[in-house]
């Protein structure tokens, strides 16, 4: 069924409806987020109003004694007007009292008014902008199919832009905004504009319970001075039609919102790896820390002389294929000592902290040299941060191989064990593609056991008993019940059988040295 009126939803919530209406809507609210939420909105007003305005009662006299303030002239004989008035005056006293403490006290309701970035639909950075009165109300809207696309609010600052995007049905009643951005048709695009030329952006889409959220973090580009979303939807909570919408938005105005905090001479040389931080931009809706890595220039050279030996040796570019080289864990700790982020590239070693919004890298022209910049949610208590290092991750190269039989792994899996970790073949054979027109692919299984302070293992390249090397080409990793458990599938093509023997190359690893001694910054002048 379609999803009921408000007023409907109001009387199941009050159960004022029909024993049969109310097994029809109690039907729907079982299967719809939305209207289930509407519903709860409803019992928790109901529920703080008879809370609060039972107590304290007014005084019988009180209506009078109000009136009695606001008359002007001599009261004449006017009784039935007067109590034609008191009658109204307690109605609107009432309305006023409900609607003043609802607004003030009732967390739901407030949200309900507020739009979505007062919400837990959002981080805390966006929440505290909003508080703070940086949301702008915009109601951007277009229409189509009975059904209205629409940008409620938005927020702007030096580190991002968001929006929050709502879809509404014909009776007013706001959905879970469902955009398909796997149908080619629907097309999202962020241009930015620095004064000089045109480029394009990247986006975050998040779902919320009846909002979605859509933020573009704002790039290093120097002087971006605009940046122009447009929508261009052709289908739309599962409806075909035509929404287009374009939101341009201006950013002059956002730096002063910002205070950025050079890090002069914040450097470091750790295990061949060198560290620059730069500054840190305190904004309102984010904290953002840009810095450096790069190899120190003597493990550069070496790196490199041993990276041209891989190239030479299996006929590519093995740093195509590789990560950024370089890269750090650390935490960043208030003026308590308090842990408020703790930060590493690599997800298996530390899981994502919650804080953290968005973290990015791009290189800087050699292998190994990366500048970072990661955004976290501020805390409006913590004015006083420090940056502490915890220690130092660098790819290697590395000379390992393994050889197996193929034909005789399921019943003899292979086992070894390198740089701490201890890996298991446990499959090898040839798979059909689910399109019978695409080749086979050869597919390989193995598991891996990682220990404390086991490498990364990184790029690996297959080889036949002819000698002629296979790129890995597609790589999955699953996650076993132990968190130091992991199965990883490789898959290639271009062998149409399989050969008596092969060998397996690990070309590079990730190392990872943790400090004794932290590396201790002020992120504050």
């Amino acid at each position: 069924m379609n999803c009921p009126k408000v007023d409907k939803l109001s009387q199941y919530a009050d159960n004022l409806l029909t024993q049969q209406e109310h097994s029809q809507i109690l039907t729907h609210i079982n299967t719809c987020d939305t209207c289930t939420s509407i519903v709860q909105l409803f019992k928790e007003e109901q529920q703080f109003l008879k809370e609060n305005l039972q107590s304290p009662t007014l005084p019988d006299d009180f209506a009078s004694l109000v009136l009695e303030q606001l008359e002007p002239y001599k009261q004449k004989d006017v009784r039935r007007k007067k109590q034609i008035w008191n009658r109204i005056f307690l109605l609107a006293a009432s309305i006023v009292l409900a609607l003043g403490l609802t607004a003030t006290l009732s967390p739901s309701f407030a949200q309900f008014i507020e739009g979505m970035f007062s919400t837990k639909q959002v981080d805390e950075g966006l929440k505290m902008a909003s508080d703070e009165g940086l949301s702008e109300r915009v109601n951007l809207e277009v229409s189509d199919q009975d059904l209205t696309f629409k940008v409620e609010d938005i927020i702007v600052d030096s580190s991002r832009v968001a929006l929050s995007l709502q879809v509404i049905n014909e009776d007013g009643v706001a959905e879970r905004p469902n955009i398909n951005e796997s149908n080619k048709g629907n097309r999202i695009s962020v241009n930015g504009y620095n004064g000089e030329y045109t480029y394009s952006m990247g986006y975050r889409m998040d779902r919320g319970l009846d909002y979605n959220s859509f933020q573009v973090f704002i790039s290093d580009e120097p002087g971006l001075e605009k940046v122009t979303i447009n929508f261009h939807l052709v289908e739309l909570n599962g409806k075909q039609g035509n929404w287009e919408l374009e939101i341009p938005v201006e950013l002059t105005d956002s730096s002063d919102k910002t205070k950025n905090v050079i890090l002069n001479n914040a450097t470091q040389n750790i295990n061949g790896v060198a560290i620059n931080l730069k500054e840190i931009q305190y904004a309102p809706t984010s904290n953002t820390l840009l810095y450096e890595t790069s190899y120190e220039s003597s493990e550069q050279v070496k790196v490199e002389g041993n990276f041209q030996s891989l190239n030479e040796q299996f006929g590519f570019d093995v740093t195509e294929f590789a990560t950024f080289g370089t890269s750090i864990k650390y935490h960043i700790e208030n003026e308590e000592k308090k842990v408020i982020l703790k930060f590493s590239p690599f997800t298996q070693e530390e899981p994502m902290d919650d804080k953290l919004i968005i973290s990015s890298a791009r290189g800087k022209g050699k292998f190994g040299h990366a500048a970072w910049k990661e955004a976290f949610v501020p805390d409006k208590f913590d004015s006083k941060l420090t940056f502490v290092l915890d220690g130092v991750y660098k790819v290697v190269p590395t000379d390992f191989s393994i050889k197996f039989n193929p034909n005789k792994i399921k019943e003899k899996p292979v086992s070894f064990k390198y740089m701490e970790n201890q890996v298991t073949i446990k499959k090898a054979e040839l798979q059909s593609a689910a399109n019978t027109s695409d080749p086979t692919f050869f597919e390989i299984e193995m598991e891996v056991n990682k220990e404390s302070g086991a490498a990364e293992l990184g790029i690996w390249v297959l080889r036949d008993d002819t000698g002629k090397s296979f790129r890995i080409d597609n790589e999955t990793t699953t996650k076993g019940k132990e968190s130091n458990m992991r199965s990883i599938y490789f898959k290639t093509n271009g062998l149409d059988e399989i050969p008596e023997e092969m060998s397996l190359h690990l070309l590079t690893a990730t190392s990872y040295n943790e400090l004794e001694e932290k590396w201790r910054v002020p992120l504050y002048e």
